[in-house]
């Protein structure tokens, strides 16, 4: 009897150590699960958004698609640009045409405030003549550098009003980037003249003092770091038509690209050191009106993307992705 007393104690005894240890693990179970849901809800989003996206080394095709044969880039002939675009944002630009050096004709910079839908023009009050390139500094500040004057020398032209005003400055000229078509074998760098890397350059991208691309009339893209000194062996995008240098390396406009019936856009990045173009978007059905073998051209931001062809134009928020 009195064994059975003690069995029946120690049963006893043993029956809250099973509760409390049960009541435990629930507890650390619980929190284990609320730690796993926090950590998934603080996860960074793979959709964060990169302005214009940059190959590295890892995106060669010659690493990950060893086995399989990628066919190669198709290049099409380039002419000078016939209009300039310079942005400011996705409501924002100036565009001039090209025009020719004469007496008597002068400049039509237009800007538009709501991307493209509306332009205001104002006719430049200098001697310019031509221009050979347009830089958008900010809403109200844009400069246009080309021809002009009597004997048709290089100058540059800025407004500070949206337009409304003009002012030619023949001192800045030393410092700009530019490309004059009719000696289509020499850059201007802001150190001096340089050589092309190819006998006609068609369409200039400065980055910085420093950085530029060029597109040849063969299609080929040449890109700079020293001002010129050195131009990269050179890049075939298929169906490269002109180019835009944006806050992180340059966007590439491109026809008759496999996958795109209007205007590829293609990411390049500044430097040529283990990095390959990156499809980024196609504008193709606000283009689908349009010829698309007329003339393109191309500007850009750190956010946006612009696209004229023919008389439309087409902007991208979102760097080229979706238009």
């Amino acid at each position: 009897m009195a064994k059975d007393k003690r069995r029946r104690r120690g049963s006893a005894f043993k029956r809250p150590l099973l509760i409390g240890g049960l009541a435990l693990f629930l507890a650390v179970d619980v929190a284990l699960v609320g730690y796993a849901v926090l950590g998934q809800g603080d996860a960074p989003s793979s959709d964060a958004y990169t302005p214009v996206p940059v190959a590295s080394a890892s995106d060669d095709p010659s690493e990950s698609d060893a086995g399989s044969t990628t066919p190669e880039p198709t290049a099409v002939a380039v002419a000078a640009p016939t209009t300039y675009l310079s942005a400011v944002d996705e409501s924002v630009a100036y565009r001039v045409a090209a025009g020719t050096c004469s007496a008597t004709s002068r400049p039509v910079l237009e800007k538009t405030d709501d991307g493209g839908s509306t332009w205001i023009a104002s006719t430049s009050t200098t001697d310019l003549s031509s221009v050979f390139r347009l830089q958008a500094v900010d809403q109200s500040y844009a400069y246009m550098v080309g021809l002009g004057g009597t004997s048709c020398l290089p100058g540059l032209t800025a407004t500070y009003t949206s337009g409304s005003g003009f002012q030619t400055y023949p001192d800045r000229v030393a410092s700009a980037w530019f490309l004059d078509p009719a000696n289509p074998a020499v850059v201007h760098a802001p150190g001096g003249n340089a050589a092309a890397p190819c006998a006609t350059g068609a369409v200039l991208a400065p980055l910085d003092d420093l950085r530029a691309a060029l597109l040849c009339d063969d299609g080929v893209i040449y890109r700079t770091a020293n001002s010129g000194v050195v131009w990269d062996a050179g890049t075939i995008i298929e169906g490269a038509s002109s180019l835009a240098a944006t806050g992180n390396g340059y966007v590439v406009a491109g026809r008759q690209a496999e996958d795109c019936a209007g205007v590829a856009v293609v990411g390049l990045s500044a430097s040529s050191a283990g990095a390959a173009p990156v499809a980024v978007g196609c504008a193709a059905e606000t283009l689908a009106a349009e010829d698309t073998t007329g003339p393109i051209a191309i500007a850009a931001t750190d956010e946006s993307v612009w696209i004229q062809l023919g008389g439309t134009v087409t902007v991208s928020a979102d760097g080229g992705r979706t238009f």
